[in-house]
């Protein structure tokens, strides 16, 4: 009998010839798509040998560009999609940046990438550009604008003697200038790098800061608009830093916030004021004292709790204290609820509640609605452009809204007497500003509880 009249072996043959096929062209596609990856491969090169073509750039190019390439994820695990993403954004870097011998790339971790490239700056700034367009177009297809981004920070080492791990590193620190800036490219300069030098410092120091006590109080002074009384004041943070000398909030708030001790350091000036009225409690409890507190730490579940225990420590009236919550972050879900039940129950105690910058920022309509008040702040830009027309008519509304509601309000960044005109007429209730008094120390504060009128 003929092999082939059997069924059963023919059917055998048949299968084989189809695996034999199939097992081809499998073959031939992964031959196809390693070649594809291996062309990809050949157009990053190692940072060993980036280091060695930096080298040669300096000998022998004008131009000597290091650029620092960030897919910030906030440090959050990078998903599959999120891969799959990242390898859409390499090869863009390739297009954009591999150009034959002008521009090598290289990839420094699983997130960053290096660049050197002999091209000048006008070209390599465009090449910037079009790297963030398009890795931005990527970002918007995978629906992670809001998850991933793209940072770049740029150093010409053209005309300066540095090593290729100095080089990379001010790139590094122009990147994190971008980031601290909320934009997406920085260039390192001397000046920039001093003040991320300083910033970084900082942020190295700031617990120990507060463990060593190294913060000090002032007082701006908050006046009744119709008798202009000074009524209380506002309790403001400076820091004595023993390298960087006396520091104000706008140098050492991002340090709190970016280290993650915003708690620790709310609850060490709210307490360092309350010490401070405890000492001389029959004339300072007659005045109010606003301190300010992040968002995230009136959400916290234990926020009553603390800040009355403080306030009982020192034996004190919370009728003299004030919280006042700052625009420093949105926040949501049932964090968003714990901060509206602790500010009720602390207003139902006594405490006094101001909302910082209304008009500004994440300070919304949304929180007259939501949090229990006591008075509102109203931002200083609205106030300084009270003069004009329209700017008047804006603060009159504001001011009205506020009180059809029940709430008090407050023109903060008075100025001029044309501003507190402007302030009183639309009906403001508490004034506060450098036309007033700018912020003092402790002595002079307390030589003002006397004072019947502000002003000049």
């Amino acid at each position: 009998m003929h092999i082939f009249e059997n069924p059963y072996i023919l059917i055998s043959t048949l299968a084989l010839g189809v695996v034999i096929l199939v097992s081809i062209g499998i073959c031939f596609a992964l031959r196809g798509v390693k070649a594809v990856n291996d062309q990809s491969e050949k157009s990053f090169t190692t940072i060993s040998k980036m280091e060695r073509r930096f080298k040669t750039f300096g000998k022998s190019c004008v131009n000597r560009w290091v650029v620092y390439i960030n897919l910030s994820t906030d440090n959050l695990r990078v998903s599959r999609s999120q891969q799959k993403l990242f390898l859409e954004i390499k090869d863009k870097l390739l297009d954009v940046f591999a150009d034959g011998e002008d521009s090598f790339v290289a990839t420094y971790d699983d997130t960053n990438y290096i660049v050197i490239t002999s091209l000048d700056a006008g070209t390599i700034r465009k090449q910037i550009e079009l790297c963030i367009n398009d890795s931005n177009e990527i970002l918007l297809k995978h629906d992670a604008f809001n998850i991933v981004s793209v940072l770049i920070g740029a150093f010409d080492s053209s005309r300066i003697e540095v090593t290729f791990d100095d080089a990379v590193s001010r790139a590094k620190q122009a990147c994190m200038l971008a980031k601290t800036q909320k934009i997406s490219y920085a260039e390192w300069n001397a000046s920039s790098g001093k003040a991320l030098d300083k910033k970084i410092k900082i942020e190295n120091n700031i617990e120990k800061e507060i463990d060593n006590n190294r913060f000090f109080l002032e007082y701006q002074p908050v006046l009744d608009a119709k008798t202009k009384k000074i009524i209380g004041a506002e309790v403001l943070s400076r820091l004595n830093s023993e390298s960087e000398g006396v520091l104000t909030p706008k140098s050492f708030l991002s340090a709190v916030d970016t280290v993650g001790i915003n708690e620790k350091f709310d609850y060490y000036i709210f307490e360092k004021n309350c010490k401070w009225i405890s000492n001389d409690k029959k004339q300072r409890e007659n005045y109010k004292y606003t301190i300010n507190f992040s968002r995230s730490t009136i959400s916290e579940p234990e926020f009553v709790k603390k800040i009355t225990t403080i306030a009982e420590k020192y034996d004190l009236k919370f009728s003299c204290l004030a919280v006042e919550i700052l625009e420093d972050k949105n926040i949501t879900g049932e964090a968003k609820q714990q901060m509206i039940d602790n500010l009720s129950t602390l207003k139902e105690r006594g405490i006094s509640i101001l909302l910082d910058d209304f008009g500004s920022g994440y300070t919304t309509f949304g929180d007259l609605q939501n949090l229990d008040i006591s008075i509102i702040k109203i931002d200083k830009s609205i106030t300084q452009n009270s003069v004009t027309d329209t700017g008047f008519k804006i603060l009159k509304n504001l001011i009205q809204t506020s009180k059809d509601i029940g709430f008090k309000t407050l023109c903060e960044g008075i100025e001029t007497k044309e501003q507190e005109k402007a302030a009183i007429e639309a009906g403001c209730d508490l004034l506060q500003g450098f036309y007033y008094y700018k912020p003092m120390s402790v002595a002079t504060f307390e030589s003002l509880f006397d004072n019947t009128s502000g002003g000049n």
